[in-house]
């Protein structure tokens, strides 16, 4: 055999035993010894202990059996462990699961708000240092205790926890009202240089106390459902309070976050809000700016709209008509921004990103303030909030019915 045969031999003997090491799954398990967790919810007890529930799947409850599922089962259990810390909590759920529990497939995080209110930084620090979570699961806050919020079916899902990404993703896309929320990008924003973060509020509307049996997606209709509404404020790792509905999504004009919201508005100034567009597109500049020995925010809007209801007199191809639903539409979005605004400024906590846009353009000033930005010059900072709605679409009329209506009888 000749000496290059045998090099070649040699190589190929070499190779094989460097991916030998690389064979197979050193820390491999089984499915059946997971107990995979779909949502979390953290809650503080009465006693100032960490309480953690766990959303665990039914694997025998959701899978297809000749073409069918299993509705006598509960897809999922909820469970609560407690402890002096969050991995305390977490590490007690040995002694009463027989399974070890797998996070690689948690989606959702529901945060209680005695929690929040506490101080959400050992939480933050667990999912960083967790190789099985995801830095992209979700975070939500609830007024009252999490586990609830776990607990509640939902009708035509089997997993609620993974419907929890869905809504705050369909709200996203055509509310815009709230934005998502991830681990990642909270963690970012309270370390950054404004130290201050948002998150979604949900809750459970409706009669009773929730939703708990699958017996009750039996019927046409539940007593109970989850709904987003409100959103936390967070300064460094503490929630401080709530803003409504429109004053969030007042935050997000500012911030160019709001796409396909629908806008309702009168047909004059004080009137019932009976008309509606939706948004169909949005720019926003915030130019901030010296004011004496504070600060003033011009910010100018330029959006589109597509008229979606109409009960207004006048004649749609008339320009002084169109320009009349503009400005009612421009005095809406002036109104949430304003409210938006004067809420957050009132609970110090610059969630919209004003301060960002001062210290890239003044950097070397932004060092002398950055230190009392939310809690002196962030809550007196002036605004002038210029907004300006163009209606790209009328619809396939000119006229509102009951226009179209009165002309019609005058005719006869």
């Amino acid at each position: 055999m000749s000496r290059g045969i045998i090099r070649r031999w040699a190589l190929l003997l070499a190779a094989a035993l460097l991916f030998l090491p690389l064979a197979g799954c050193w820390d491999r398990k089984e499915l059946n010894e997971l107990g995979i967790i779909a949502a979390t919810g953290i809650d503080v007890t009465e006693e100032g202990k960490w309480k953690i529930s766990y959303q665990l799947v039914i694997p025998s409850a959701i899978s297809s059996q000749n073409g069918f599922t299993s509705t006598t089962e509960s897809p999922v259990n909820v469970f609560s462990t407690e402890g002096e810390s969050v991995r305390g909590a977490v590490s007690r759920a040995t002694q009463e699961m027989s399974r070890s529990l797998y996070f690689g497939h948690n989606q959702v995080v529901v945060i209680g708000e005695r929690a929040a209110r506490k101080g959400i930084g050992g939480l933050l620090d667990v999912y960083l240092r967790n190789g099985n979570s995801r830095e992209t699961v979700m975070v939500f806050v609830t007024e009252g205790e999490a586990r609830p919020i776990l607990e509640q079916l939902l009708p035509m899902e089997r997993i609620s926890g993974n419907a929890l990404t869905r809504l705050i993703a369909l709200e996203k896309e055509s509310g815009g009202n709230f934005r998502p929320q991830t681990v990642y990008s909270m963690l970012l924003q309270l370390l950054g240089p404004l130290h201050a973060s948002a998150a979604p509020g949900i809750a459970i509307s409706g009669s009773g106390e929730g939703v708990r049996s699958v017996d009750a997606n039996k019927s046409t209709s539940t007593p109970s459902k989850v709904r987003l509404q409100k959103l936390a404020l967070f300064r460094d790792d503490h929630m401080i309070g709530w803003i409504r509905t429109h004053e969030s999504r007042g935050l997000l004009w500012l911030r160019s976050e709001v796409s396909g919201t629908t806008i309702s508005f009168p047909c004059r100034e004080g009137g019932p809000k009976v008309n509606s567009a939706r948004i169909t597109g949005l720019k926003t500049k915030m130019k901030p700016a010296r004011s004496g020995d504070g600060w003033l925010l011009q910010a100018d809007v330029e959006a589109d709209a597509t008229l979606f209801e109409y009960t207004c007199g006048g004649n749609l191809h008339d320009p002084a008509a169109v320009a009349g639903i503009e400005r009612m539409l421009g005095q809406q979005v002036r109104s949430d921004i304003e409210d938006g605004l004067q809420a957050s400024q009132r609970l110090k906590a610059d969630v919209a990103g004003i301060g960002e846009a001062v210290r890239r353009k003044y950097p070397r000033t932004w060092k002398g303030i950055a230190a009392e930005w939310n809690s002196r010059f962030y809550p007196e900072m002036k605004a002038e909030i210029g907004v300006h709605v163009g209606l790209i679409k009328t619809g396939r009329s000119n006229r509102s019915y009951e226009q179209a209506s009165e002309d019609s009888r005058e005719r006869k």
